[in-house]
Formats: C-alpha cells, structure tokens, sequence
C-alpha cells in the first residue's frame, strides 16, 4: 500500500506553479491541497519496491503536469529513490510541450537526483499510448523505461531492476 508523500520545500519553481494552480481551477487548488487524492492523480511511495508511485486519473493540464513531475522529483530526492511506478490506466494524453519538458527538463534532472528506472501501466486510450511512447522515446538511453499491459508485471520489473 502505498504511503503519503512529504510536501516538499518551496523551491521557485514549485512556487510559481502553486500560484498558477491555485488560479486555475479547484481541481488546481485540491492538487496543490492534496498530493496523495485528488482528482488529477495520486502520488505516494510503494516500499516494496521501493519507489515514487502516481496514479493518473483523468486529463492534466500543463501546469498540473508539471507541478506533479516537480513532486516526483521532490519525492526521489528527499526519500533517495532510484525507480517511478507509473498506473497510467486513465492518462488520456500528454502534450507535445509537455513531453518535449518531461524529456529535455525533467529527465536530466530526475537522473541527476538518482532516478535510474521507470516502469508503467500502458494507457488505455490511444492517444495516451502514444504520448507515453514518445516520453520514453526522449529519454536518455541510460534510463531504463518499460511500459506493461498489468500494473503488477510493471512493479515486479522495477522492483528486480532497482535490486541489481
């Protein structure tokens, strides 16, 4: 089961975001609220694995993506983890800008904070698919990304690669 996140330190960045969802919409403010529930997505920690989990429940603006991706990395910092455990079941699509950042942005910084592995639940929309794959596409070749039909086939191949 997965555990409640810590709320990270401020750092600029996470605040400008904070500001522009707290402006959006209540969806916005609940995220910022609550990382564990909300209706955008769900961040916690699987111990048996150990690594960041998030659940992805519905649509995510860009604000909202990338306030949560600042979570996870928060998360990977403060915990020193080395995996992400994604259940992207519901993910309906990432943007194009959105993915060009998770890759050019996010990934460097990610690695950098100890991130080696990532392993997710394939979405079921067809957009969604497609979004993942060229996520995983821009990163970098020493990360090792898999996507999985089940989410236990998923957290059994992060949990043996984080082991080694």
């Amino acid at each position: 089961m997965p555990i409640a996140p810590d709320p990270p330190e401020d750092g600029e960045a996470l605040r400008r975001l904070r500001e522009q969802l707290r402006r959006e919409s209540n969806d916005g403010l609940t995220l910022v609220k609550e990382l564990m529930e909300n209706p955008i997505c769900a961040l916690g920690i699987d111990e048996t694995v150990p690594c960041v989990t998030v659940l992805w429940k519905r649509y995510a603006t860009s604000t909202q993506v990338r306030f949560i991706y600042e979570n996870i990395l928060h998360l990977l910092q403060s915990r020193q983890l080395k995996g992400v455990l994604g259940d992207n079941t519901a993910l309906p699509t990432i943007h194009a800008e959105d993915q060009r950042w998770i890759s050019e942005n996010w990934f460097p910084r990610a690695q950098a904070a100890g991130l080696k592995a990532g392993a997710s639940k394939r979405p079921r929309s067809y957009l969604g698919k497609l979004a993942v794959d060229a996520v995983q596409t821009g990163a970098p070749a020493s990360l090792e990304l898999r996507s999985f039909d089940e989410l236990e086939d998923a957290r059994d191949w992060l949990r043996s690669i984080l082991a080694c």
